[in-house]
C-alpha cells in the first residue's frame, strides 16, 4: 500500500481545515478589502457630486439666480446618502430606492421649497404636492414658461429631483454592480450617465444664454476621464518598482490629459463664440404652448355689460394708482369685421406675441420709455373674467391670495401686449401684486417727425365707404404720422357725441363695433357712441393709413385715491388706441368725446348725388337696442352647499399624517405580497422533494431577513449550526427528502413546513424590535442551486448551500 493510499484510508496523518483558523486567516484580508471599498465609495461619491454640480450650473439662465444650487446640493444628499446607507446596512436595491423616495419627500421642503415650509423644515400639504408634481409636470412647464422660472412652485423642485434621481442611479451602479465586476470598465462608465443626464436637463430647459458652456464641458470631461483612469487601481501588481512605474505613467498621463483639455477648452471657447454663438437651439422656442386665447370671447364685445348693465358694481379694489392712470385689461390686435380680437397664435406674429406660461418675473416689453414706476395691489370682488387687470408695463406679477397661488400654473403673460390672463378665471377674494413701468407721455412737438414702428399685424377686411371718406377729410394736409393720428383723434372728439345707450341718454346708441356699426356711425348726421365705437373707428382709420394700431380695453377710474384703495366700478370701463413710435414706445390716443348732450335730430341728410356701388358688410345684430354679445359666456358655478365642512387645518393635518403612513405601509404591503407569493410557490409547486427543499429555503431566507448571518457555500447542516439550533431538524429532514430513496408524503411536508414556521417564530421572539421591523421591509431570494436525486440532477431555487452528490451517483 502506498503512502498516498494510506493517507486516503486513514493510515497516515491528514490535514484538517478548521473554521476558526479559516476565519482568522480571512479576517485581515476582509478588513483590508472592506476599508478599500469604503474609501473607494467615498471617492466615487465625491466625483459624482462634483460632476453633478458642474453640470447643474447650466440651470442658472433658466432660474435667474444661484438659489437652485441649494436644491441640487439637497438632491445629492438624498441620492448619494441613500445609496451609502443602503450599502452600509446591507439593504436590497428595492429597499434602498424606498429610502431614497422617503428622503426625497422628507428633505425636499428644506432644500427646494424653503419659502413654504412649516416651522423651518417640516413639509406641508402644498410642498408635498409640489414635490410629487415636479417629476411629472415640471418638464412641460419649464420649457413653456418664460424665464426666470419662479412660479409655479413645483418648478423649484426640478433641480432637486434631477440631482437626487441621477446621483442615486449612479451610486447604485457603483455600489451594487461594480464590486461584482472589479475588472470591468463599463459599470463606472455607465455611472457617468447620471451626471450627463443632469447636463442634458440643464441644456433642455435653458435659454439662449449659456454659463461658460465650453468651459463646463471641458471640466466635466477632464474630471470624468481622470476618475476612470485612476479608479481601477493597480490590480495584481505586487512589485513596488512596477507599482511606482505604473503610478508615474498614470500621473504623467493625467497631467497631459488636463493640459490638452485646458487647451481644447480655450480654443473651443473662441471658436464657439465666433461661429455657433447665435445658432443655439433652445427647446422652449420650439414648443408652442397649448393655450388658445381665441377660444375666449373678445372683452370689447361685452363692453356695455359693464357700462350699461352693472355700472355701480365694484369689480375690484386697487391700491397704488396715481392720478391719470388707466388700468389695462386686454390688448386686441386683430380685426375680423365683427370684433377686435387677440391675434391668432397660429400666425406666429412676433409683433403680437403670444400668451405663454410665466413665472413671477414676466418678460420685458421692448417698446417702452419709462421714467416712473407703479406698485399695484389688486383684490378681486365682482369680477370673474380671465383677463388680469394691470397698469403700465408689468415687470413682476405675484399671485398672493385667494385661490390664485394654487392656480399659478394657469397664469399666462404676453410681453408684447403688456398684459396677462388666468385661464381658469379670476374669482372673488383673489389678490395679486404688480410692479410695472409707466410709459412716458410725449411732450409737444416731440413726435412730429418720428416714424411709426413697422410691425406685421393680421390683415383686416375692407373698411366701410363712409369711414374712408371721413378719414380722407380728417387727415387732409397732414404728412407726419403723429400729426395725422392727432388729427383723427381731435376730429372724432369734436364731431362726436357720447352715449352708452342707456335709458337716461337722449338718443339710443347701438352696441357693437362690427363693420355695419362703423358704417352706421358715420352715415348719421351726428356721430353717437361710446369708447367701444370711437376706439374701434380710430384703429380702423389708422390701419387704413398703414399704421400698426391696436385697441386696448381697460378702466379709467374717475376718482383715484393716491394714498389708499381705489374702488374700480363697471362705469369706469373705457377703451383707447395705441400706436408704436420709433425710439419712444407705444403712444395712447383717446378719441372718445366728452359726455355732452346729444342732439335729438340724428336723421341723415338727403343725398343729391348717388354714392358709388359698394358692397355693404352684413348686419351683425337683428335688433338695434340689443347688445352685440356678452363679455364672455361663463359657466355658472354651483353655489356651495350650506353644509358644515371640516376646518382646513384638520384636512392639512390628515394629509400630512397620511403621506408618511403611506410611505411606510405601502412598501410593507408590496413586500408582504412578494413574500406570500414566494412562500406559496415553494410550498405548493413542484415535486415533493423540491417542496421539502423549499421549506428549508423559506426558513433560511426569513432568518436572513431578521438579520442573521447566513454563511455562503455551506451545506444545510453547516448552515443550521451557524445560524440557529432550531434549524438542525429542518436541515436533516430536507436533506433526507432531497437525497433519500423515498419521497416525503403530504403529511410529512405539512409537518416540515409547520416546524419551519415555528423555528422562525422562536427566532423572532429573541431579536429586538428594530430587527423585526427590518425583517418586514427586507426581501431575500437565494440564488439558483442544484438539487441531486437518484443519479439525476435538476435545477431549483431555494436551497441554501451546495448539495453535492454521493460517489455512487457520480
Amino acid at each position: 500500500m502506498t503512502a498516498a493510499t494510506k493517507g486516503q484510508t486513514g493510515g497516515g496523518p491528514r490535514e484538517t481545515s478548521s473554521p476558526r483558523r479559516d476565519r482568522a486567516t480571512r479576517a485581515p484580508q476582509e478588513t483590508a478589502t472592506t476599508s478599500l471599498m469604503g474609501a473607494r465609495s467615498l471617492v466615487d461619491a465625491g466625483v459624482i457630486a462634483v460632476l453633478t454640480m458642474v453640470a447643474s450650473l447650466g440651470f442658472a439662465p433658466a432660474y435667474g439666480s444661484g438659489w437652485f444650487l441649494l436644491a441640487v446640493a439637497g438632491g445629492l444628499i438624498v441620492g448619494i446618502g441613500s445609496s451609502l446607507i443602503g450599502a452600509r446596512l446591507g439593504l436590497t436595491r428595492v429597499n434602498t430606492l424606498l429610502v431614497a423616495i422617503a428622503s426625497y419627500f422628507l428633505f425636499g421642503t428644506a432644500f427646494a421649497l424653503p419659502q413654504s415650509d412649516l416651522g423651518g423644515v417640516l413639509p406641508t400639504l402644498a410642498t408635498l404636492a409640489d414635490l410629487a408634481r415636479a417629476p411629472v409636470f415640471a418638464w412641460r412647464d419649464a420649457v413653456t414658461l418664460s424665464t426666470p422660472l419662479l412660479e409655479p412652485g413645483h418648478l423649484a423642485a426640478l433641480p432637486y429631483f434631477v440631482a437626487a434621481a441621477c446621483s442615486l442611479v449612479s451610486m447604485m451602479l457603483l455600489l451594487w454592480v461594480a464590486p461584482a465586476r472589479p475588472r470591468a470598465v463599463w459599470p463606472p462608465s455607465v455611472a457617468l450617465l447620471g451626471p450627463l443626464a443632469v447636463l442634458a436637463s440643464a441644456i433642455f430647459i435653458g435659454t439662449d444664454d449659456s454659463v461658460a458652456g465650453v468651459l463646463r464641458g471641458g471640466a466635466f470631461a477632464a474630471v470624468a476621464l481622470v476618475w476612470l483612469s485612476w479608479r481601477r487601481g493597480f490590480g495584481n501588481v505586487a512589485s513596488k518598482d512596477a507599482r511606482r512605474a505604473l503610478f508615474r505613467s498614470r500621473a504623467l498621463g493625467t497631467g497631459v490629459l488636463v493640459l490638452v483639455a485646458a487647451l481644447l477648452t480655450t480654443a473651443g471657447g473662441f471658436v464657439a463664440a465666433a461661429t455657433v454663438a447665435d445658432q443655439r437651439v433652445v427647446a422652449r422656442e420650439q414648443i408652442t404652448p397649448p393655450f388658445d386665447p381665441l377660444s375666449h370671447t373678445s372683452p370689447l364685445a361685452g363692453f356695455r355689460e359693464y357700462s350699461k348693465l352693472k355700472p355701480d358694481a365694484v369689480l375690484f379694489d386697487a391700491t397704488g394708482l396715481q392720478g391719470g392712470d388707466r388700468i389695462r385689461l386686454a390688448t386686441l390686435e386683430s380685426y375680423s369685421g365683427k370684433s377686435w380680437q387677440i391675434a391668432d397664435p397660429q400666425q406666429s406674429l412676433e409683433a403680437a406675441g403670444s400668451y405663454t406660461l410665466s413665472g413671477r418675473v414676466v418678460p420685458s416689453n421692448p417698446f417702452v420709455t419709462a421714467s416712473s414706476q407703479r406698485h399695484l395691489d389688486v383684490t378681486i370682488r365682482d369680477y370673474s373674467d380671465i383677463w388680469l387687470p394691470s397698469v403700465g408695463v408689468p415687470t413682476d406679477v405675484n399671485l398672493t391670495g385667494g385661490s390664485l397661488p394654487e392656480r399659478s400654473g394657469d397664469f399666462r403673460f404676453n410681453a408684447r401686449a403688456s398684459g396677462g390672463l388666468v385661464t381658469s378665471g379670476l374669482r372673488e377674494g383673489d389678490t395679486y401684486e404688480i410692479a410695472a413701468l409707466v410709459q412716458d407721455l410725449p411732450i409737444e412737438g416731440q413726435l412730429d417727425n418720428a416714424d411709426v414702428v413697422d410691425l406685421a399685424y393680421p390683415e383686416m377686411p375692407a373698411a366701410p365707404t363712409a369711414l374712408v371718406e371721413r378719414l380722407q377729410s380728417y387727415v387732409a394736409g397732414e404728412t407726419s404720422p403723429y400729426l395725422q393720428l392727432k388729427a383723427i383723434e381731435n376730429a372724432l372728439m369734436a364731431e362726436g357725441y357720447f352715449s352708452h345707450g342707456t335709458a337716461s341718454d337722449t338718443v339710443p346708441s347701438r352696441a357693437g363695433h362690427g363693420l355695419d356699426r362703423m358704417q352706421e356711425l358715420f352715415e348719421l348726421r351726428y356721430l353717437v357712441g361710446d369708447e367701444e365705437q370711437y376706439a374701434s373707428a380710430m384703429a380702423i382709420m389708422a390701419r387704413q393709413l398703414g399704421f400698426p394700431a391696436r385697441v386696448v380695453m381697460g378702466y379709467a377710474p374717475e376718482q383715484v385715491t393716491s394714498d389708499g384703495t381705489t374702488e374700480v366700478r363697471g362705469s369706469d370701463v373705457t377703451a383707447w388706441v395705441e400706436v408704436p413710435f420709433e425710439r419712444f414706445g407705444w403712444v395712447a390716443f383717446d378719441p372718445t368725446p366728452e359726455r355732452t348732450d346729444v342732439p335729438v335730430n340724428t336723421t341723415t341728410d338727403p343725398q343729391s348725388k348717388p354714392k358709388a356701388q359698394v358692397r355693404q358688410p352684413p348686419q351683425t345684430q337683428e335688433k338695434p337696442d340689443e347688445l352685440l354679445t356678452s363679455a364672455d359666456e361663463r359657466r355658472q358655478e354651483e353655489e356651495p352647499d350650506d353644509e358644515e365642512t371640516l376646518p382646513g387645518w384638520i384636512l392639512t393635518l390628515g394629509v400630512s399624517l397620511a403621506v408618511p403612513l403611506a410611505l411606510f405601509f405601502v412598501p410593507l404591503l408590496v413586500i408582504g405580497i412578494l413574500k406570500r407569493r414566494r412562500r406559496r410557490k415553494r410550498q405548493h409547486e413542484g415535486p415533493p422533494h423540491l417542496r421539502a427543499a423549499g421549506a428549508w429555503s423559506d426558513s433560511i431566507d426569513r432568518f436572513a431577513e431578521l438579520g442573521y448571518a447566513v454563511p455562503p457555500r455551506s451545506t444545510r447542516v453547516q448552515t443550521a449550526a451557524a445560524v440557529h439550533p432550531s434549524l438542525a431538524s429542518i436541515a436533516d429532514r430536507s436533506d433526507q427528502a432531497v437525497f433519500g430513496d423515498e419521497l416525503p408524503t403530504d403529511e410529512q411536508l405539512a409537518l416540515l413546513w409547520a416546524d419551519a414556521d415555528a423555528s422562525v417564530a422562536e427566532a423572532r421572539k429573541t431579536v429586538g424590535f428594530w430587527r423585526r421591523l427590518r425583517g418586514r421591509f427586507a426581501f431575500r431570494r437565494r440564488p439558483r442551486a442544484v438539487s441531486w436525486r437518484r443519479g439525476t440532477f435538476g435545477v431549483h431555487r431555494g436551497t441554501a448551500g451546495n448539495d453535492r452528490p454521493g460517489g455512487e451517483h457520480v
